[in-house]
């Protein structure tokens, strides 16, 4: 028996070391990023603009909110982003979610996906014409920026 637990031990730590290792790098190059709603999006409901630009100035994406959609008290709205001619593959979507909550609580989320953009490189969020937020793309290209002004768990 004590032959058994030496032969699996190595095998358990080896595989625990590698496995947060692996789990690290994902973790680093996730495309995910989550922070706090600025204040100067208090009103999302009266969004209209969205853009991503890169570090030149240069809008990459834009998309307009133009369909919004109501039920119960609930605000949904979604926009495609479509690329400028800057980088012709670039793709992504913008989407707005205000709910009200518990105790007369209003929850708002913003969220902008994109994708096909230039690997491991800055871009900047504009909405309507103003700086809402800075990110990083991942090792294909990718983001998901949240912004919410729910406490995060």
């Amino acid at each position: 028996m004590s032959y058994r637990v030496k032969m699996i031990l190595p095998i358990v730590v080896m595989f625990l070391t590698f496995g947060y290792a692996a789990l690290a790098i994902v973790r680093s190059d996730s495309r995910e990023i989550k922070q706090p709603l600025p204040s100067s999006l208090d009103n999302l409901a009266a969004v209209k603009l969205v853009e991503i630009k890169d570090g030149g100035g240069r809008v990459i994406l834009s998309g307009n909110f133009t369909v919004t959609t109501k039920y119960d008290g609930e605000i949904e709205e979604k926009s495609p982003l479509a690329a400028t001619g800057v980088d012709p593959d670039a793709r992504g979507v913008a989407e707005i979610e205000i709910s009200n909550k518990k105790n007369s609580v209003t929850e708002k989320e913003l969220e902008v996906e994109v994708r096909q953009l230039s690997a491991h490189t800055s871009y900047d969020l504009f909405i309507d014409g103003q700086q809402a937020a800075s990110f990083k793309t991942n090792h294909r290209g990718e983001a998901e920026l949240e912004m919410t002004n729910a406490p995060s768990t």
